[in-house]
């Protein structure tokens, strides 16, 4: 390999690793096979991808008084849950949150009173298991949009990075739905 060439790749791997960004995006993984976890009676999916307006991104992070992460900045993924009869049943929510070891992967659904119905932790790299236990994950289910700005002192127990991930996580999700969902088509905008 010539001198010139090899001064090309090594500069383009010092550039990659200098604008390297951790980017937090949540695949809901085999949905077909998980979205009975959360809606017994799912038969079907449609993925739905909003965009993030700047203004919209403001209220948001205004609202959660924190910033989005990367890979959260720009589209809202959420899914929406049917029925074999096409009836809806309500939304699923992939979500991804920092933890102390890296991304927290978790999946929650929300029926159509907005309320959490069921909430499973996906993928997560953490030592604690806290954050993980029934105790916890149970207090979330029947807590919804309306409850996102409390959200925090609503859940009880102890406070790990991973449980406050998953809080913040909850939390942010259930604000931008409210933002980018409810809000948008009650205006008539989507």
């Amino acid at each position: 390999m010539s001198l010139p060439f090899r001064s090309i790749i090594i500069l383009l791997g010092i550039f990659s690793l200098l604008g390297a960004q951790e980017a937090y995006i949540c695949v809901w993984r085999n949905p077909e096979r998980t979205m009975s976890k959360i809606f017994p009676d799912a038969f079907d999916y449609k993925t739905v991808n909003q965009k993030i307006s700047a203004a919209k991104r403001d209220t948001i992070e205004e609202r959660l008084k924190g910033k989005l992460l990367p890979g959260q900045r720009e589209v809202f993924t959420y899914y929406e849950l049917y029925n074999r009869d096409k009836k809806l049943l309500g939304y699923i929510l992939a979500a991804s949150q920092k933890g102390e070891y890296g991304a927290i992967e978790f999946i929650f659904g929300l029926d159509k009173d907005l309320k959490i119905k069921n909430i499973y932790i996906q993928r997560a790299r953490e030592r604690d298991t806290e954050f993980k236990k029934k105790d916890f994950l149970n207090q979330f289910l029947g807590k919804g949009v309306k409850d996102a700005p409390n959200l925090d002192k609503l859940i009880k127990g102890k406070r790990t990075t991973a449980t406050s991930a998953i809080i913040t996580g909850v939390k942010k999700e259930l604000i931008a739905f409210e933002e980018l969902v409810l809000k948008m088509n009650k205006n008539g905008k989507r």
